[in-house]
């Protein structure tokens, strides 16, 4: 049960996500404070969450006990010099979603003695079944570690990862949904040129995507040994299992990943 009162800053896809699943969680009226700049978004959120959405900042940062700074990159610094910093203590722990920005760069700003804790979670928080990494920041607790845990649980699973990691973190689950989609996108354009129309291409490509993933999930094997099963000497999977072999289709995907990476370290503020 979270007990702290919970302010996030930013309503974009990622605050949203998160105010939906913790709205399910704490009491809104008491417990949960959002601000949001843009004023469209922020009418949409109070119509749709009937929420009251502040475009103070520094209301949400005196109010909560737990600051989930869920802004863009390029605004982060400019937020969190004028109107986070006058307003944070000791007793609040920050919480940033922002890509590329470390825990060691917001307490040069807000101070060492801050609890700050970096997660990256993904697009798939939209339905609760994100996977998120959480960071933590030279002043952060075992308690506020337990704490950003039990939110993000709120939108998927959480693992605990140590801060060097992020940027491999971010090449792989911050940046592996797109992978998937482009995969499936690659197989329906393939099942198309076969001669399937589109949305039966689409339902074949989708259900078999899911169940395997899903029994991935449920039977807890390693993908190399279901994959075997399915293969079967001179058939047709091994057919196309030996052109992507041929194609070095794994390294192709071993360098996708570290260029990914390579971009996020270049992209980060340390």
């Amino acid at each position: 049960m979270i007990n702290k009162k919970i302010g996030i800053i930013g309503c974009g896809n990622m605050g949203e996500a998160l105010l939906s699943r913790l709205s399910n969680v704490v009491e809104k009226s008491t417990s949960l404070m959002v601000s949001e700049f843009d004023a469209k978004r922020r009418g949409y959120i109070q119509s749709e969450y009937k929420i009251i959405v502040e475009i103070d900042n520094n209301r949400v940062v005196k109010f909560a006990d737990c600051i989930i700074l869920s802004i863009k990159p390029k605004d982060f610094e400019n937020v969190l010099k004028s109107e986070v910093c006058c307003g944070v203590s000791k007793g609040k722990l920050l919480i940033s979603i922002a890509a590329g920005i470390t825990t060691r760069y917001i307490e040069s700003i807000v101070g060492k003695d801050i609890p700050v804790i970096r997660v990256m979670p993904n697009m798939a928080a939209a339905i609760g079944e994100a996977i998120s990494s959480i960071s933590a920041g030279s002043a952060a607790s075992v308690q506020d570690m337990r704490l950003a845990k039990e939110i993000f649980s709120t939108i998927g699973e959480v693992v605990e990862v140590d801060e060097e990691l992020v940027d491999s973190v971010t090449a792989i689950s911050g940046s592996g949904p797109a992978y998937f989609f482009y995969l499936v996108e690659s197989l329906i354009d393939a099942a198309q040129s076969l001669g399937l129309d589109k949305d039966i291409a689409k339902r074949l490509v989708l259900k078999t995507a899911l169940g395997s993933a899903k029994l991935l999930e449920v039977t807890e094997e390693e993908p190399a040994v279901l994959r075997a099963r399915v293969t079967s000497k001179g058939g047709t999977t091994e057919a196309a299992i030996k052109v992507f072999e041929s194609k070095k289709f794994k390294n192709i995907v071993k360098d996708a990943v570290k260029e990914a990476q390579k971009r996020a370290n270049k992209l980060s503020k340390r």
